[in-house]
């Protein structure tokens, strides 16, 4: 007995489009071949047509609406037995059938959007069963319609004509996870199909798609969802590590994790690093924290990244004691960036007791604007200020400088500016001389090391969402990195200066961008004028005046047998850069080279040339491990370059039809006898236990209530959190 019949799809036509898409052969007896053959007149009835398979005939009644001009749906099945049990009638409608909400009325409580009705009762329709030969027959096809049709250059638009196939769906998830924007996939789309017309989907169906990959991608739960993916990541990369915190309700709180290509970083540059904390947009207002270092080409590279809850002490200490076992307990930084925050400072000051703590002088310049007032549009004042920053060489002068600014502009009862002068030694450059800060504060670095963690994000993106965006990041980095590194090799740079042996000396050993650095500062040197000093043995002293500030030179003292020297400008000290005083006396002595002594392995061409050499066994098995997405690169390059070879000539255009028709047949065929199972099993970490944080009240953030928020207080993670020893340690599990 039939089973009763069920209804398939009562969306209307205005609605969203069905994403999953199959193709069909037409494998099968000559008989169904003929049937669909596209001789057949499709405008008229299709009783009588035959197919192997009920889509094949709902294909040929697509057909039929495109001639006419209307949008088709499927409806309803008729079973041998129940669900689950072989069809064996189907019908096939126009998509005004039935009417709208079937009639079902609406609570009062439900906010109703607002739409139009496309529904109006037409009995336009397709009825097929199952014949006695085991094929698909179409038995009744009633063709009037009680509605106006659509025209033919208005076909398009219907939902039935409307749908992203499995290849166009593979390439707008390699755009997605590429961080471009739904709106300009599809401009992108439209131009290369020749207009939006003949994209075959619209604008809001491809938003849609993006939007539904990205919950597919959580749907085991956002935090649950992150801690597969990054225990995923530790089984492709065994230098992978990664460490997690939850709350006593089993909510994530405190996330680290890097790579292995992070910690060789590390290695090599770990002398100074970038704390960033003042990037948070994700879902649940979580802190990111990056640790940014600077590479030997000048640019920022990633040792690490975070999320944490709160801005305490405590998690600021656990998440430095989790770096420090990362890369290794005995490897510190001389100097670490931060922004001004209590709370980090004290942890800094308890973990990292040896380090310079300083602070981001991009983040002191941008807040002092709003504590200005009136003297933000004076322009002494600014330059000033700008000189208590980083114009000052000793603290002498700093201290001259800051209080003839308060006296001379009346800020001696300016509280920020009293606050700031209490912690001079984290900004001030002329109390910090002695420590190395590989010139993040010069003008060339510091907006774009504080713009490093710019990412394409919002405040609705997930924790998954945000890796992915991370992960791209990264690998943009070190995609402009690894160009560097091939420009230095097979590269020497020029100079608009002769190349004496010192600048050519320079160009041998430094990168591309620091020796720019050093370009400059040779310019420098070559018109200044040195005095020599009264001096003992082979101790040399010579003084530099600087060129429109009275009363201020520089002293560069020569030891010649020792072949050590030293300025008191301290640019060797702080960015580890000979400064154009050093190089002026080396050019007099007519010194052929950089003193070794005085060249950086961090800032030479080869400071990573062990790494590259160490990696390249990974890369060649990685790159084994991709042959599919390599092959797929190939393949689509020649189909593309054949297509378009092709295109002008019509005889040309049937060979490639013809080609990919057999083709579709045979992989067709081919994927029949071979049993797919496409649903992969899916662990959930902890049984499901890991549960999204809850959105979190941060430093700064508005008290201001907002509507639908809920007034139920969150519970802190700090307390009651599981310690350290409990941290979740990642077992391998398949996504």
């Amino acid at each position: 007995m039939a089973s009763q019949q069920q209804d398939l799809d009562e969306s209307n036509d205005g609605g969203n489009m069905d994403f999953d898409d199959n193709s069909y052969s037409n494998g099968g007896t000559d008989e169904i071949l003929t049937c669909t053959n596209d001789d057949i007149d499709y405008s008229g009835s299709l009783v009588g047509l035959k197919a192997e398979e009920s889509d094949m005939i709902y294909d040929m009644y697509k057909k039929h609406s495109q001639i006419v001009g209307f949008s088709t749906r499927k409806a309803t099945c008729r079973r041998v037995n129940g669900v689950g049990t072989p069809e064996i009638e189907r019908y096939f409608v126009c998509s005004c059938e039935g009417k709208h909400g079937n009639g079902v009325p609406i609570a009062s409580t439900t906010q109703v959007r607002n739409g139009s009705i496309t529904r109006c009762h037409c009995k336009a329709s397709v009825k097929l069963r199952v014949n006695k030969e085991g094929l698909w027959e179409v038995r009744q096809h009633i063709t009037e319609h009680n509605h106006p049709l659509t025209p033919p250059q208005w076909q398009h638009h219907h939902r039935s004509e409307r749908k992203i196939t499995a290849a166009e769906g593979e390439v707008i998830k390699a755009m997605t996870e590429a961080q471009v924007a739904p709106s300009v996939q599809f401009r992108a789309a439209a131009a290369v199909a020749g207009g939006e017309v003949f994209v075959g989907h619209t604008k809001r169906d491809h938003i849609n798609f993006v939007t539904r990959l990205k919950t597919l991608s959580i749907e085991g739960g956002d935090a649950a969802t992150l801690i597969n993916l990054l225990t995923s990541r530790q089984a492709e990369d065994p230098g992978f590590f990664f460490r997690v915190q939850f709350d006593e309700d089993g909510r994530l709180c405190h996330l680290f994790w890097r790579d292995s290509m992070m910690k060789e970083d590390y290695l090599l540059y770990h002398d100074v690093f970038i704390f960033d904390t003042t990037y948070r947009t994700n879902r649940y207002n979580l802190i990111c924290g990056a640790f940014v270092g600077i590479n030997n080409h000048w640019s920022n590279v990633m040792f690490g990244c975070a999320f944490f809850s709160d801005e305490k002490s405590e998690s600021f200490e656990w998440l430095f004691n989790v770096f420090n076992e990362s890369m290794g307990e005995d490897i510190r930084p001389v100097s670490i960036f931060t922004d001004q925050d209590q709370a980090m400072s004290n942890a800094i000051e308890k973990i990292y007791p040896a380090t310079r703590h300083r602070l981001c002088q991009w983040h002191i310049q941008q807040n002092a604007i709003s504590h200005f007032g009136s003297l933000k549009h004076d322009r002494t004042f600014q330059n000033i200020f700008n000189k208590c920053l980083n114009g000052c060489y000793s603290e002498d002068e700093f201290e001259g400088t800051w209080l003839k600014m308060i006296k001379d502009y009346g800020l001696d009862d300016n509280a920020w500016f009293k606050r700031l002068y209490n912690i001079k030694t984290k900004w001030c450059t002329a109390l910090n001389n002695q420590f190395f800060s590989a010139g993040i504060l010069s003008s060339q670095r510091s907006e774009s090391t504080n713009h490093a963690m710019g990412f394409q994000a919002s405040k609705t993106t997930s924790l998954t969402e945000f890796f992915d965006i991370f992960e791209t990041t990264v690998k943009r980095w070190r995609g402009e990195e690894e160009r560097k590194e091939f420009n230095c090799i097979r590269s020497t740079p020029t100079s608009v200066y002769p190349l004496v042996d010192l600048l050519q000396h320079a160009s041998q050993v430094y990168t591309l961008e620091l020796f720019r650095v050093f370009e400059k500062d040779f310019a420098l040197a070559m018109g200044t004028r040195a005095a020599i000093l009264p001096s003992e043995d082979s101790v040399l002293v010579y003084r530099f005046d600087s060129p429109g500030a009275e009363g201020s030179s520089h002293h560069v003292t020569f030891d010649c047998d020792n072949n050590l020297i030293e300025c008191t400008c301290r640019k060797f000290q702080v960015m580890g850069m000979l400064c154009s005083h050093i190089i002026s006396v080396l050019h007099i002595h007519s010194v052929p080279e950089i003193l070794p002594t005085y060249i950086l392995r961090r800032w030479s061409k080869f400071s990573k040339a062990d790494v590259w050499n160490r990696l390249l066994p990974n890369d060649m098995r990685r790159s084994a491990a991709n042959d599919a997405i390599n092959w797929r690169r190939s393949m689509l390059t020649n189909l593309n370059n054949l297509v378009t070879k092709c295109q002008n000539m019509v005889a040309a255009r049937a060979i490639i039809e013809k080609i990919c028709a057999m083709a579709n047949d045979e992989v067709q065929t081919l994927f029949k006898n071979v049993h797919m199972d496409d649903d992969q099993a899916r662990d959930e970490v902890r049984d499901g236990a890991i549960l999204d944080h809850v959105r979190c009240t941060t430093k700064g953030r508005s008290q201001r209530k907002k509507r639908n928020v809920g007034k139920k207080k969150a519970k802190k993670c700090t307390k009651n959190m599981v310690d350290n020893g409990a941290s979740y340690i990642a077992v391998p599990r398949l996504i």
